[in-house]
């Protein structure tokens, strides 16, 4: 049964998010660190990022992501029940669930021939 959707129209920045990179990421240049106990390819990033959803019809919507120094276009889906989400950037896909019409819960993973990553943590809409 089709339940209301959620208007993610608008800017939503990333809160307590754990995350690691292996490789070269094309985030690099906007901030990494070290990853402690990892290997000397881990790092973790240290830059902010920023999701401007900037447009959604239904269930579909689309935007981009950015860090300090790179901006990625991104699609994404509402599935059926209003409660769960993907998105696919250039390089990667998030699955997350709608927390509330403020709060996303979301983890995100991406593999290249040269870097992988995960994340997750809340995407929380700027007021």
């Amino acid at each position: 049964m089709a339940q209301e959707i959620v208007n993610l129209k608008g800017t939503w920045i990333p809160t307590q998010g754990v995350h690691i990179v292996d490789g070269p990421s094309r985030h690099r240049d906007s901030g990494t660190t070290a990853a402690a106990g990892g290997v000397d390819t881990h790092r973790t990033h240290s830059s902010k990022f920023v999701f401007r959803f900037e447009g959604q019809e239904g269930r579909k919507f689309w935007g981009v992501l950015s860090s300090a120094k790179v901006s990625e276009k991104f699609i994404g889906a509402i599935s059926v029940d209003g409660k769960r989400f993907v998105i696919a950037d250039q390089d990667g896909t998030f699955n997350g669930t709608v927390v509330n019409a403020d709060t996303l819960d979301y983890c995100y993973t991406h593999v290249t021939p040269t870097d992988r990553a995960v994340a997750c943590g809340l995407l929380v809409r700027e007021k």
